[in-house]
């Protein structure tokens, strides 16, 4: 009698302690889906990001931008932002450790003020620049004040 209770209850451990080989490839398939749906998170939580710096609070373009859509101009922002952008000499901070200094983020806050960021990689600062447009549609910056490092 005792043998067959000590000879049951071993049986019992031993089978319990084995795993089901379906129960272990669900488990692994869970987890690289798991894996994948935390991958495919971080990515959305990036392009969300993104698109938040792209998406400008300041400037309404209905309402400010309306008198530059009457001078032929189509999409102020983007004109203003490509105007800016192709003048590099307007940033007040020098490039560091050979790098390139070039204007990353650009908003517009009002139909005369924006404020951009740049940076090399090393250093970078932020700048509020008016702005005024000619007949020309050539855009004019001037610096109003800088944030760099010191």
């Amino acid at each position: 009698m005792k043998t067959s209770i000590l000879f049951l209850f071993l049986f019992s451990i031993l089978s319990c302690g084995r795993q089901n080989p379906e129960s272990n490839l669900a488990e692994e398939k869970l987890q690289s889906e798991n894996k994948l749906l935390e991958k495919r998170i971080d990515s959305l939580n990036g392009e969300l990001k993104k698109a938040k710096l792209k998406k400008n609070y300041w400037f309404d373009a209905e309402f400010e931008g309306t008198d530059l859509v009457n001078k032929g101009i189509k999409n102020p922002e983007k004109f203003i932002e490509n105007s800016l952008r192709e003048k590099p000499e307007l940033i007040p901070l020098k490039s560091t450790l050979g790098g390139k200094i070039m204007f990353e983020n650009i908003q517009l806050l009002t139909d005369k003020w924006l404020i951009a960021d740049y940076s090399d990689g090393h250093v970078s600062g932020r700048t509020i620049y008016s702005y005024k447009i000619d007949e020309n549609k050539k855009v004019e910056f001037k610096v109003l004040n800088s944030l760099a490092p010191e």
